[in-house]
């Protein structure tokens, strides 16, 4: 019986040697995206009757559309835009207005950024009467 036993633990070291016996503790380096900024100075507002959502493009590192999603206080999304952007409009600023056809109506509104398939900012505001 001892015999057995020091056969199996023989073959069992011998075979935890064939395992690595680490884990990579650094992982591999994952490139960085760079995705496109807003200023501080960006808002969302309610201004005669309507939302104005106005965007700071602090960097837009490639040209793309930049979507506007307009969530109402029902959270279904109300409306849509989406404009054009470039590198060269770092620092320009942007106004999007809530469509015409969309009734504003009382609760909280939110505006969805999003450049590409990232989503940069979310906008809220509360509407007291529309």
């Amino acid at each position: 019986m001892r015999r057995l036993a020091a056969v199996v633990v023989v073959l069992l070291a011998a075979l935890s040697a064939c395992q690595p016996l680490y884990l990579p503790l650094v992982p591999a380096r994952v490139p960085v995206q760079e995705v496109a900024q807003l200023g501080d100075a960006s808002s969302l507002t309610v201004a005669g009757g309507t939302l104005r959502l106005h965007l700071v493009l602090e960097q837009v590192p490639k040209a793309g559309w930049l979507a506007v999603q307009w969530f109402g206080p029902d959270g279904r999304e109300a409306a849509s835009d989406s404009v054009w952007v470039t590198p060269a409009d770092d620092g320009q600023g942007r106004t999007l207005s809530l469509p015409a056809r969309v009734a504003v109506s009382q609760g909280e509104w939110r505006a969805l950024v999003s450049v590409g398939s990232d989503i940069v900012r979310q906008f809220r505001v509360t509407v007291a009467t529309p």
